[in-house]
């Protein structure tokens, strides 16, 4: 390569090189005022923490304008951007930020908050992560990578970052509220409380803490404690919506029905699109016999989502309850065709073939579920039921043959004595075959009533009825009488199998006791109180990893009730 120095004199050589070093870089002003664009800077600081935006804007403009190399200026002024809503201006100022001053750590944190608010967390991640590298170590630059993990559900990493952002910032209540959200999530909802007890110490006026805190009570069964919480959030803030929901639920789970009605009331009022409020109101509706309302809040679900199999069956159920089986039924075969592969849609319709006596599509549908899930025993079960129904009438359709052939045979020989002289010509066999013949026809008398839907059902929802009478009155093998009643007559009822759960936990029979959880669970996948109960059992049975898988379960399933 040709020396470039070569084309001039050597006076005039020099002077190119010592002023090279005076070339600016990329976005900077040859003649940059950098002491005036910090002066700029430092006057937008003020207007921000002010709270005046307008005016701070104009100040980094004005910083930048003096010095485009200002790197911290197009950060503040992007920041204010994005905060007037203007986000594309915001984004070209952050991106400007990093390109004029690559080597800065703070202008990678700067990104990455921008994307973080911009609901971008994988990106915040990496540009926390390599301001981070850059030995930028500060307690909130781990605790806005520790939210990012968060909206990732990434837990671990998140909680190791809140964890690092204490060390570094001891007394942090977002890095406690972080750490307990993190914790919650992993199923560990005890040490979560802790985390959100150190948060509110620091800040008791905190909504959002509340109620994370009332989910974690309320996923290890302390129904009282959520409350309390929820009721405080909502004095904080009566329109926090999400406590208002979660409230809801917990009333339900308390068993103050008419509560639980009111807030999941007003927060259809206030959110008249939420079908899982609609989902959730009409579950108690039906708990206190209002079948009526109950039917109009599930037919509203399935208008709002018409593709969601559990809408359907939902509404199903109230058509059960009301005695519209035809359409009860229906209703179950448009689950089972949206959510072929569900196992609660096909035990339902064959549970509903079931008591309507229509053992051949009974069997098919409970082999189905039994073919998706081969551990779920009440399909199996009812799945013999089916076939034994279907063996019993083949056996007697086979002896009425058999009668029918015997009758026809035994014809003839009646024949003879019949044109001998006597007085009465009647042949004497029909007469003891009519006397006997009626113990044959004694059974389908007695069998028809239960192969009615409506009777059977009924008797199962008295005999769930008095069984939980038996468990408040803490008679608990009675109640386990009961309830297995109540299972046999109606298969398909997820509260029964829960309700006989907690009684065997009462028992600490624990084994068999999960194992009705887990019946309840399948035939209901969003029965948050069967996960709280499995939870228990589990724990005494000395399985802490699933009994912490359950919490989660049943705190995520409050949270957002179907």
């Amino acid at each position: 390569m040709p020396n470039f120095f070569a084309r001039f004199p050597a006076p005039i050589a020099l002077s190119i090189t010592m002023l090279w070093p005076a070339v600016p870089a990329y976005g900077q002003d040859a003649l940059a005022d950098k002491k005036g664009s910090q002066a700029a800077y430092q006057r937008g600081l003020r207007a921000d923490a002010a709270g005046r935006r307008d005016e701070a804007i104009a100040a980094y403009t004005a910083a930048i304008a003096a010095d485009g190399g200002n790197g911290a200026a197009w950060s503040a002024r992007a920041k204010d951007y994005l905060a007037a809503g203007e986000r594309d201006k915001a984004q070209a100022d952050i991106e400007q930020a990093v390109k004029v001053e690559p080597g800065r750590a703070e202008a990678y944190a700067a990104r990455a908050d921008y994307y973080a608010a911009i609901g971008e967390p994988a990106r915040a991640i990496q540009d926390y992560t390599t301001a981070i590298a850059m030995k930028l170590g500060r307690g909130e630059i781990y605790d806005g990578r520790g939210k990012a993990y968060l909206a990732t559900g990434q837990y671990q990493q998140a909680s190791a970052d809140f964890t690092q952002a204490l060390k570094l910032r001891a007394g942090d209540a977002e890095a406690y509220k972080g750490r307990g959200m993190a914790l919650a999530a992993m199923g560990q909802p005890r040490e979560a409380i802790d985390d959100f007890g150190l948060c509110l110490l620091r800040g008791p006026d905190d909504g959002q803490t509340l109620v994370e805190r009332a989910l974690a009570f309320a996923s290890i069964g302390d129904y009282p404690g959520a409350l309390q919480d929820l009721d405080a959030a909502l004095k904080l803030n009566e329109d926090d919506l999400r406590a208002l929901r979660v409230r809801g639920a917990v009333r339900e789970r308390l068993g103050k029905l008419e509560g639980a009605i009111a807030d999941y009331s007003e927060a259809i009022r206030r959110d008249p699109g939420d079908l899982r409020l609609y989902l959730a109101r009409g579950g108690v509706y039906a708990r206190t016999n209002q079948y009526k309302e109950s039917l109009q809040d599930r037919d509203r679900a399935v208008q709002l989502n018409p593709r969601d199999g559990d809408t359907y069956l939902a509404r199903a159920d109230s058509y059960r309850l009301l005695g519209e089986n035809d359409k009860a039924l229906a209703d179950f075969s448009a689950a089972v065709a949206l959510s072929p592969t569900s196992v609660p849609a096909w035990l339902a319709r064959g549970s509903a073939y079931f008591a309507a006596g229509s053992y051949k599509e009974a069997l098919s549908d409970l082999k189905r579920a039994s073919q998706l899930d081969p551990s779920d025993l009440n399909a199996r079960g009812l799945a013999a039921a089916a076939q034994s129904k279907l063996d019993e009438a083949a056996k007697r359709e086979e002896e009425r043959a058999k009668e029918a052939a015997r009758q026809q045979s035994a014809t003839p020989a009646a024949a003879a004595p019949a044109a001998l002289p006597q007085p009465q010509p009647q042949p004497p066999e029909p007469a003891p075959v009519a006397r006997r013949e009626p113990a044959p026809q004694a059974p389908p008398a007695p069998k028809a009533p239960p192969a009615a839907a409506s009777p059977a059902l009924a008797t199962a929802a008295e005999y769930h009825a008095r069984g939980r009478k038996m468990l408040q009155e803490g008679r608990f093998e009675e109640a386990v009488e009961d309830l297995a009643e109540a299972v046999k007559l109606n298969p398909a009822l997820p509260e029964a199998y829960n309700a006989r759960g907690f009684a065997y936990f009462r028992l600490k029979r624990y084994a068999t006791a999960i194992a009705d959880f887990d019946e309840a669970v399948k035939l209901n996948p969003a029965y948050a109180n069967a996960y709280t109960n499995r939870s228990a059992a589990r724990r005494a049975a000395g399985d802490k990893t699933g009994a912490s898988e359950d919490e989660a379960k049943a705190r995520a399933l409050l949270e957002n009730p179907k």
